[in-house]
């Protein structure tokens, strides 16, 4: 009687057949060597379809986010730019936006400008902006026009010291800040 066949290079050794649906109850058909996107595994109470919540076209990832930490990723789960340290308050909003769908407006304009940068950004990356029936506006148009005014007003020939910081400080704040 000959021992039965195993080992590697068959067809099928080692390959389990998980019988995992998506959130519409049809099979996922997979591949042993490939993973699961994202967006198939959404509904099915898996640890992923938990831990990753869909903002968009894109992910953020729940537990990092709960460490102040905001992490964009892709359906494949490649993350979408860099993982950065956010602030409470902007971290509460993201969660009032994927959990409810909604921006809570008072608190997205007590917040700083940097922190409404950041939500915007995540915004235009998940493009959300273009589902919403009033769209965030840009924070940074508003220091563009600033800077723009105080360096016509110094081009006229004003050289008043104040304007000439405040231009500084306009231009210091207007390129430099973090990004998601």
């Amino acid at each position: 009687m000959k021992p039965a066949v195993s080992g590697r290079g068959l067809k099928g050794a080692g390959y389990i057949n998980k019988n995992l649906v998506d959130k519409e109850g049809n099979p996922i058909k997979y591949h042993s060597n490939r993973g699961y996107n994202l967006a198939q595994l959404e509904g099915t109470g898996s640890y992923s379809s938990m831990a990753y919540k869909r903002v968009g076209t894109k992910f953020v990832h729940l537990p990092k986010l709960n460490e102040n930490l905001l992490k964009v990723v892709y359906p494949n789960r490649s993350t979408v730019g860099r993982q950065c340290k956010i602030s409470d308050d902007l971290a509460q909003l993201i969660k009032t936006l994927v959990f409810d769908g909604t921006i809570d407006q008072q608190l997205y304009d007590s917040m700083s400008m940097g922190d409404k940068r950041v939500f915007h950004e995540l915004l235009r990356i998940t493009h959300t902006q273009h589902a919403m029936r009033d769209p965030v506006k840009d924070p940074r148009d508003v220091l563009k026009q600033e800077y723009m005014k105080l360096k016509g007003e110094v081009m006229l020939g004003n050289d008043n010291p104040e304007l000439v910081r405040e231009l500084k400080q306009t231009d210091v704040t207007t390129p430099r800040q973090a990004t998601v």
